[in-house]
């Protein structure tokens, strides 16, 4: 028996593309249209922890310093718990709308809010309004975060050929590098030319409102972008499956002479028995539908598609919630310790160990550069066969050796 497969939409991809079926150029294009925005989206992570001083200052009364930095760090904590809300809002656009429409609207509710932060009202100007404007920025921004990164990895994944999906991936985590250490440099550059009670006044806007590029580059770049084909075939696959379903729920009810009964919602469903028969207001009965009535179930799949939920969070923990609970445990300890070595170590060495603010700098952008320079080599070596277990076994003894030796 045929599935009825629906005739493709005004505007959807008619066929399926690959990796090596991607001209160069739009291979290329999508790549940097990735990279991009990973980019952005990292570099206004950096460029708010680097500046947490001065912010601490403009958007915070002065009475209490040690109240500042809670709140400075509090409004970064804000962006953080809205990151499991963005995950999944942008994994289910991406996975029902399509990998370039989560890569797009992520973009821009990430950089837009970046742009408008360095336009805000100081704490002096606008009082209270101030800091409430700026956590629902960092707010906004943390829901495009949680979706970003994940989309663009599972992107990356998706356009690479069988042998170099490692490496490929590992892109994301390559534009991640380039992103801190562009916010780095850009904070480095505007704090060393500019003077304390300038950086109080307009100093502290600049990184943020350089981020304007990044976006217009990263938006055009992600406009049209052409969809993998994992996700081409995936969608198939499920507009098959429902159909098949539907027709065989069809089939099987007009056999049982049951009626059939259309809500004012246009939701299809199936009421009472030949027994006993259930009516409703808007119930109509139909003749029996055989295989050959193919116009008529047309015509109620139609119907049926408006009312069609795909919701691929309860398919996911349904058949993989083990999994997903042990990657969760293994990403917290990784951004765990990635965090406290980038955002709060160094105010700690400059608070309590003395060291000078520019030499904390230099120490995460070391630090960075070398990550970024490891991320590519790992791939490189996935790809070869060497397992991921494997993998992180070796990384995690080399950080733990490495620990060791900067305790002693």
């Amino acid at each position: 028996m045929q599935s009825y497969t629906p005739p493709a939409q005004p505007g959807e991809a008619k066929q399926v593309r690959s990796y090596a079926e991607l001209p160069q150029k739009r291979l290329v294009r999508a790549l940097l249209a990735v990279s991009f925005g990973t980019m952005l989206e990292w570099y206004d992570f950096t460029i708010y922890t680097q500046l947490a001083p001065v912010i601490s200052k403009v958007f915070f009364p002065e009475e209490n310093a040690a109240a500042q930095a809670m709140s400075v760090w509090g409004v970064f904590a804000v962006g953080f718990l809205a990151r499991p809300a963005g995950a999944l809002l942008f994994g289910h656009l991406g996975d029902t709308r399509g990998r370039g429409t989560c890569l797009l609207f992520s973009v821009l509710l990430m950089g837009v809010p970046t742009v408008i932060v360095g336009c805000l009202p100081t704490y002096a100007q606008a009082g209270i309004a101030a800091p409430i404007l700026l956590a629902l920025l960092r707010f906004i921004q943390g829901l495009a975060m949680g979706g970003e990164f994940g989309a663009a990895m599972v992107y990356l994944s998706e356009i690479a050929l069988p042998e170099y999906k490692a490496v490929t991936g590992s892109l994301g985590y390559v534009s991640l590098g380039v992103g801190v250490t562009v916010g780095i440099l850009v904070v480095a550059a505007v704090t060393g030319r500019t003077p304390a009670a300038a950086m109080m006044v307009w100093g502290w806007r600049v990184p943020f409102l350089l981020a304007i590029f990044t976006l217009v580059a990263a938006t055009i770049l992600r406009y049209n972008m052409p969809e993998s084909s994992e996700f081409l075939v995936s969608k198939e696959e499920i507009d098959e499956e429902f159909h098949k379903r539907l027709r065989q729920q069809m089939l099987t009810q007009q056999t049982s002479s049951k009626r059939l009964s259309f809500r004012g919602s246009g939701r299809l469903s199936f009421r009472g028995s030949a027994q006993h028969p259930q009516t409703t207001d808007a119930a109509v009965t139909v003749p029996t539908i055989t295989e050959d009535d193919s116009p008529l179930l047309k015509d109620l799949e139609a119907q049926a598609l408006a009312t069609k939920h795909y919701v691929p969070l309860v398919e996911l923990f349904r058949g993989y919630w083990r999994g997903i609970l042990v990657q969760i445990a293994y990403t917290a300890w990784v951004g765990a310790v990635f965090y406290w070595g980038n955002t709060w170590l160094p105010s700690f060495f400059v608070k309590h160990a003395g060291i000078p603010p520019q030499t904390t700098i230099w120490m995460v952008l070391t630090g960075i550069i070398a990550y970024t320079i490891t991320v590519p080599i790992g791939g490189i070596m996935s790809d070869r066969g060497v397992g991921p277990v494997t993998g992180t076994a070796v990384a995690a003894l080399i950080s733990g050796v490495q620990g060791v030796i900067t305790q002693s």
